[in-house]
């Protein structure tokens, strides 16, 4: 029941993260539904899962500042031997494999400053997670991994068309003044 609260909790905070557009917003969240499903894995002795979790959230507070610095640099990128070490220290076969390749795919995701970018590397995480979710049992993870999927495959095909409308309009203005009016 405990395991159910905390999953529970982590898909209403992962569901929501995917239709916001500020990325320290998007981290924040994350973050949060990263210590929920981090408890939630723990309690259903998911390891890889919470212990990929734990990174999450040591990469979610060295990516919270706008401008990076030396320090936090480190900090994001120290994770990934981590996560290679936890993968190994866990293991159990396909549900590792699937979060240590949604946590890669999150840590490639992280690091993006374009929210764009951001997106399509965690429309893939989501693959991986699903994997692992779907492995562990947790219909709470698969929650989540479902409206992350849909959700930024949405704000990714609206970001599109708002490219493509910009695109449109810049190729529509002439390159010099007066030269549309003489055609």
């Amino acid at each position: 029941m405990l395991a159910e609260i905390f999953g529970l909790a982590g898909v209403v905070a992962g569901s929501s993260w995917g239709f916001l557009k500020d990325r320290r917003a998007i981290l924040g969240i994350q973050a949060f539904a990263t210590i929920m499903f981090g408890i939630h894995y723990g309690l259903l002795g998911a390891w890889s899962g919470a212990a990929m979790c734990a990174m999450t959230l040591v990469q979610a507070v060295a990516s919270l500042p706008e401008k990076r610095n030396r320090a936090t640099t480190i900090l994001f990128w120290s994770t990934v031997p981590m996560i290679a070490l936890l993968t190994v220290l866990t293991w159990n076969g396909m549900a590792s494999a699937g979060a240590a390749f949604g946590m890669a795919m999150a840590t490639l995701g992280r690091w993006q400053k374009d929210t764009f970018k951001l997106r399509w590397f965690f429309v893939l995480c989501s693959m991986g997670w699903a994997t692992h979710n779907s492995i562990v049992g947790s219909p709470f993870g698969l929650a989540s991994d479902t409206m992350c999927f849909v959700s930024n495959l949405w704000r990714l095909r609206n970001e599109l068309s708002l490219r493509r409308l910009r695109h449109q309009e810049s190729a529509n203005v002439p390159a010099l003044p007066g030269l549309a009016a003489s055609a």
